[in-house]
């Protein structure tokens, strides 16, 4: 899991150059179309990738974007009104039976179909009329880190494809990004002896950092067995703040930008409950206001912010494991394909 959360900037830089053009392409032909529905379809990380991908594409498309359950298709059957609707299959393996079956009753009912996936030869490429591939080459831990952040940055591309003007951000400085996120290792590897009986805690974020709260808690329940919640920053307040009490553990992304101030508000009202709270950002008033801190590099706006603020997410999962004596590239009743309908 540590080594193929540092090849994670090579693999981005690769994926950005041997896909640019089939993603420009894809971009001009859906133009044409005139789509005016997306919908994302996933299971696991690819689904916290999906749901960042929702927030991506809406924001700089302007275009509705859904995030689809799978059983309506494979369980209930249900035939869509989907003629001017692009649904994008989002999956590691590429071989989910459920994301497939829906790709493929989605393209019965008249949509536009693209698979985002890691396998070049999987049957998801069969049965969609356009693949996107990360190019990280093959990830052999269970626990998904480069194929996230992989998945990631093909919405990034394809959002800045679909967008008019410069509705999308520049997102060819993500890899440099992503590399000066890695120099935060041996800083968590020494803030995690702290965790290292936690049973229980709360991961917050909003906005477009909202998917990395889902991410960064299924990684702690996998790999540590930890039972962590996620939450919006301003739905924890609609009740689950509640079962806050002191030295109750809650992570924070808090990068700058439109969600910086709610974020903040949180941080004050947990130190009036005397949380222990850990924030990964730049703001410094942020992080003084936090017990611990992660302190990201100020130039790494709101919009390039997801996948560099998502890598010490990974590394405190995986080095909080190894410090319990845990295996995080095997967890316990965990498989890397999972096959459900």
């Amino acid at each position: 899991m540590l080594q193929e959360i540092a090849e994670q900037p090579a693999a981005l830089e690769k994926t950005i150059r041997e896909e640019r053009v089939k993603v420009l392409r894809l971009g001009a032909f859906l133009k044409e179309r005139d789509v005016d529905l997306i919908v994302l379809v996933a299971r696991g990380s690819s689904d916290n990738a999906a749901l960042f991908g929702r927030y991506l594409l809406e924001i700089t498309t302007g275009i509705p974007v859904s995030l689809a359950a799978p059983s309506v298709h494979t369980i209930y059957n249900a035939k869509m009104k989907l003629a001017r609707a692009l649904v994008i299959g989002v999956s590691q393996s590429g071989e989910g039976k459920d994301i497939n079956r829906v790709l493929e009753n989605a393209r019965d009912c008249g949509a536009c179909t693209v698979g985002i996936t890691n396998e070049a030869a999987s049957s998801m490429t069969k049965i969609v009329d356009e693949t996107l591939l990360m190019h990280g080459g093959r990830e052999r831990s269970v626990a998904a880190t480069k194929t996230y952040t992989g998945q990631m940055l093909l919405f990034y591309m394809l959002a800045s494809a679909l967008a008019d003007g410069n509705a999308a951000p520049a997102y060819e400085a993500i890899p440099e990004h992503a590399a000066r996120s890695l120099e935060q290792s041996e800083t968590i590897r020494a803030l995690v002896e702290r965790y290292v009986f936690m049973e229980n805690c709360v991961v917050v974020g909003r906005g477009l950092i909202y998917a990395n709260a889902y991410e960064m808690a299924l990684k702690l329940m996998e790999t540590c067995y930890v039972v962590a919640e996620r939450f919006s920053s301003a739905d924890f307040l609609h009740g689950p703040l509640a079962m806050v009490e002191r030295h109750f553990p809650v992570f924070l992304f808090a990068p700058p930008g439109a969600m910086l101030t709610s974020v903040k508000e949180l941080i004050e009202r947990l130190r009036e409950l005397r949380a222990d709270t850990l924030v990964i950002t730049s703001d410094e008033e942020a992080a003084r206001a936090c017990s611990r801190a992660i302190q990201m590099p100020g130039e790494i706006d709101e919009f390039l912010a997801p996948i560099p603020y998502i890598i010490p997410g990974q590394l405190f999962a995986a080095l909080l494991a190894d410090a319990k004596g845990l295996d995080p590239d095997a967890p316990r009743s965990l498989s890397k394909v999972t096959r459900t309908l």
